[in-house]
């Protein structure tokens, strides 16, 4: 499962750096922040599965997930911020941030509801990711608009 998520947030961030053009040092940062969350998915997802589910690991499991989104929509608010606008309308930026906010807030329930509840706290990580499984605004052409 885990190497799904690592797909949606590799699909994910390939899609959105197509807007950037040249990167700037603060993206490249960001960047790295985002991926070194990443890095630590294999230590949760190996936690999470040698206690079965256990409370603590799911609710660090959600936690990185957390730590992951937050990362991620701070680099989408620098990339939509810079992108231009005949590649990228208004109405698909604030449609993206608004996408993104909803699953941090999905994700952020996730951590809490696993300290009582682990199982649900996963189930609730699976729904928050699937809202990124396609990278493109619903309703809106490749090109962004």
């Amino acid at each position: 499962m885990s190497y799904l998520f690592v797909a949606v947030i590799w699909i994910n961030h390939h899609y959105l750096m197509r807007f950037v053009g040249p990167p700037t040092l603060g993206l490249i940062w960001i960047n790295f922040v985002h991926l070194f969350m990443v890095s630590l998915l294999p230590f949760a997802t190996a936690w999470v599965a040698r206690t079965r589910l256990a409370s603590s690991p799911v609710v660090f499991y959600a936690g990185l997930f957390v730590c992951i989104d937050i990362a991620y929509n701070v680099l989408e608010w620098a990339v939509l911020a810079r992108a231009d606008s005949t590649r990228l309308s208004e109405r698909t930026r604030r449609t993206a941030r608004r996408r993104s906010l909803a699953v941090l807030a999905i994700l952020t329930t996730a951590l809490l509801v696993a300290f009582a509840a682990p199982g649900i706290g996963l189930g609730l990580i699976v729904g928050a990711l699937v809202l990124h499984l396609r990278p493109e605004v619903p309703g809106v052409g490749r090109d962004g608009h």
